[in-house]
């Protein structure tokens, strides 16, 4: 264990290195902006300005953000090496391969939890620049945390062909941003698409859809319209958490399997 700690502090490093965690921070703080002038205008229907401005952002904000930034630190990570040459060196040690990609990708857990800390603290000063009741803040805090694990999870099974194909960053940053658009596209239209069944499985399978799922039922108030109409396709926490791990579960021994071959053939 103390191994695997130790390869997560150097994955930081080289990270740091790239200055893209502090990208994530500003980008976090950033994007609220616009939404907090929404809530401003009252443009947020009943709820109160703290709580439209987290919703807003942790429905709509985070998973078009958090997958894209996600993929583009995923790409950094593995391709270091590779750049580098240095993963002769590190096979030299030795060092297995399963350390280091599982090194890399807790990497990318703390980034998602950074980011949507982040994105939580930005809501509160926008609720605070409202003069909002700020509410029961450890709640949403919670929620951000889950928010950040179960994106963090969704994808590792992007991460799979940014290992696979081992190709350039342009190339990982397009096949990010087709994979996050994509799984956003079905997740915020798919309750109106649920009558076609390649859709309505999609839905119930890729990650971002299966998260939204769950976020939705939290955003819309009970005994709306809204409500009663969405009320079919919203999940359960418990089936989101079930099938978003299985999904990634599946993903992190792809991922492994492949950077051991890739380290076969160095």
């Amino acid at each position: 264990m103390k191994g695997l700690l130790d390869l997560v502090k150097c994955e930081f490093w080289k990270l740091k290195r790239k200055k893209f965690v502090l990208f994530v921070i500003f980008s976090a703080l950033l994007f609220p902006i616009p939404f907090t002038a929404l809530v401003l205008k009252g443009n947020v229907g009943d709820l109160n300005a703290f709580d439209g401005l987290y919703d807003m952002l942790f429905c709509i904000a985070v998973p078009v953000m958090l997958p894209c930034i996600l993929g583009i630190i995923s790409a950094m990570l593995f391709y270091m090496e590779r750049d580098n040459a240095t993963l002769k060196n590190l096979m030299a040690i030795p060092v297995s391969a399963w350390k280091i990609a599982t090194a890399k990708i807790i990497v990318l857990y703390f980034i998602s939890l950074l980011f949507t800390c982040v994105t939580l603290f930005s809501a509160i000063i926008g609720g605070i620049i409202a003069g909002t009741d700020l509410g029961n803040i450890w709640n949403k805090l919670v929620i951000a945390v889950i928010t950040a694990i179960l994106y963090a999870t969704g994808t590792l099974p992007i991460i799979i062909a940014i290992v696979k194909f081992n190709r350039s960053y342009i190339f990982a940053v397009i096949l990010t941003f087709f994979y996050t658009m994509f799984g956003f596209s079905l997740a915020f239209t798919g309750q109106f698409t649920s009558e076609n069944q390649v859709l309505k499985v999609l839905t119930s399978l890729l990650p971002t859809p299966v998260i939204y799922r769950w976020q939705a039922s939290r955003m819309i108030g009970q005994g709306t319209t809204a409500f009663e109409n969405w009320h079919p396709y919203f999940l359960k926490l418990e089936i989101v958490v079930f099938t978003v791990f299985i999904l990634g579960g599946i993903s992190y021994f792809a991922i492994i399997k492949i950077y051991k071959k890739q380290e076969g053939q160095v």
